[in-house]
């Protein structure tokens, strides 16, 4: 795997480092040359500021020239380090191929000795064939000695690559705290700390209306989907009502179980305790499973297909809730953040019990009809986010299909403790979510699929799609397993497949905003995933 990193893209952040520590030296000087050669009494005044701002400016070189020395020095090291680990890719894929061909002429070689001495041939034949499977065995070490040796080079390289970054830190904390102290800055720290009251005061403030805001939005959102819900009920009753052979009272019963059974499986998911998260390892089936990193937005519901498959101990259970978050840094030292979540894995925890997966059908009817009331599902994504160590401020794109969709779109609505920047959902019924224009949304819909015509039914009548600003791009298309019924409709690889087909339906400038969430992009430095997991207690 290409260590993370562009020693291009840092070099020039170094260079500009360099030359704007140059130019804020050169007005340094000059301010002292006007504070010097003029003997001038009028320009006494002028002559005491040009000596205090050259002061100042002397603090801000130190910083800049510190900070540029810093990076050349890492740059360098990162240009080395990223030239030896491709270097230690390159030789590794060579010995896994020689190795591969090795392997074979080994397995060949040993059913011919077998199939030899099965025949009962000559011993001096035997012999030829045992040594030449010595041979084989020999040259197959050697090939995995060279992709083992490779493959330390490499770590060797990023062990190199990340030291470098330590000492690159070190120095421009050096040059930083050098200049820290003056009397300057302590007579800015004093009005900054007047300031940084009154800016938590108005933060409060902001942060209580925002807080009341998404309450209300909560609230009316539960109200209008009860209605719809007993709307349905309604209308349900009516029609089985009008059937002879069950009647008014039979009708009635119905629908009461019906609505027992809504009641019992949201309360069931919503009163339980928060779930508490952890580092999720990934097995060596679960590895093999996955279909590489997201390299743009045309691949982003990879992950919401991968992270559906993880967490089944069995092929039948669903034991626990897996999400990936994705952590991506550019060029610039700006962090961004993915966060893929899981779809349904578990459809009848209300007969058979819970085997331990919150995605489960509980946590989908209390996202839909209750958002008022949070589910363990959304309490746990938030903790497993502030575990990662996602900022509150950091741009945050969310991934999910279906029910992972439904969460998705439910965060960016209800929730405003994170910076909710887009969402990118497949399947899943948000198109009545009060989403913030501020955050951009792809949603990819099948036609023919009921998923995400859910909240239409009950608030827009069939197949009606509420007006979105350009902030959001619905693409509705065909499925390519169109022919295989609702399985092969509403299915995360059909999904993602058309995504990646029609990608071109996003607005160019979304497309460019969003890539920035993946390693694709070319200011991409470097990312990280972590796995997180849960299960009901």
């Amino acid at each position: 795997m290409a260590l993370p990193g562009n020693p291009t893209a840092l070099a020039e952040r170094a260079s500009t480092y360099q030359a704007s520590a140059s130019r804020i030296q050169r007005a340094a000087d000059d301010l002292r040359a006007l504070a010097y050669t003029s003997t001038a009494k009028s320009l006494d005044a002028v002559r005491e500021r040009s000596g205090d701002v050259a002061g100042t400016l002397d603090e801000a070189y130190g910083r800049y020239s510190g900070t540029a020395t810093a990076l050349v020095e890492y740059a360098a090291v990162l240009r080395d380090a990223h030239r030896r680990a491709d270097a230690a890719d390159q030789a590794e894929a060579t010995a896994e191929s020689y190795a591969g061909q090795a392997d074979t002429r080994v397995t060949a070689l040993t059913r011919h000795v077998r199939s030899l001495e099965d025949a009962a041939a000559p011993v001096g034949t035997i012999e030829a064939a045992e040594r030449d499977l010595a041979d084989a065995q020999r040259a197959a070490r050697r090939y995995d000695t060279a992709a083992t040796t490779a493959r330390d080079d490499h770590e060797a390289a990023r062990r190199d690559m990340e030291a470098a970054a330590q000492r690159a830190m070190a120095l421009i904390d050096s040059a930083i705290d050098a200049t820290n102290e003056s009397w300057l800055d302590h007579v800015g720290n004093f009005f900054a700390g007047v300031g940084s009251w009154l800016a938590d005061l108005g933060k409060w403030v902001g942060d209580f209306l925002q807080d009341l805001w998404d309450e209300l939005q909560r609230l009316v959102s539960t109200v209008l989907a009860i209605l719809g819900t007993v709307l349905i009920l309604v209308l349900v009753y009516a029609l089985l009502s009008m059937i002879p052979v069950i009647g008014p009272l039979i009708a009635a019963l119905v629908v009461g179980i019906l609505a027992g059974f809504l009641l019992g499986s949201i309360l069931s998911d919503v009163l339980k305790p928060t779930p508490k998260p952890h580092e999720y390892e990934l097995t060596t089936v679960e590895k093999g499973r996955s279909r590489g990193e997201p390299t743009d937005l045309a691949t982003a519901l990879k992950d919401a297909g991968y992270v559906d498959s993880l967490g089944h101990h069995t092929e039948e259970s669903a034991d626990e809730t897996v999400i990936k978050v994705t952590k991506v840094i550019d060029a610039d030292g700006v962090v961004r953040w993915r966060v893929a979540l899981p779809s349904t894995q578990e459809w009848l925890s209300r007969f058979n019990g819970d085997q331990g997966a919150v995605n489960d059908l509980d946590s989908n009817l209390a996202l839909m009809l209750t958002p008022s009331l949070r589910s363990q599902y959304e309490r746990a994504v938030l903790q497993a986010m502030e575990q990662a160590g996602v900022g509150h401020d950091d741009p945050v794109m969310l991934v999910g299909f279906s029910q992972g969709g439904i969460m998705a779109g439910h965060l960016a609505a209800y929730n405003s403790d994170y910076n909710w920047s887009a969402v990118v959902v497949a399947g899943a019924p948000i198109d009545s979510m009060p989403i913030p224009a501020s955050t951009k949304v792809v949603s990819v819909q099948h036609a023919g699929d009921p998923v995400p015509q859910l909240d239409s039914y009950m608030s827009l009548g069939v197949l009606g799609h509420p007006w979105h600003g350009p902030n959001w791009t619905t693409i509705h298309e065909t499925s390519p397993l169109a022919a295989q019924g609702v399985g092969g409709i509403h299915n995360a690889a059909a999904y993602n497949s058309t995504l990646s087909s029609h990608v071109d339906l996003v607005p160019p400038a979304t497309q460019d905003d969003l890539s920035e969430y993946f390693i694709g992009d070319q200011s991409a430095y470097g990312y990280q995933n972590t796995y997180y997991s849960w299960n009901e207690d």
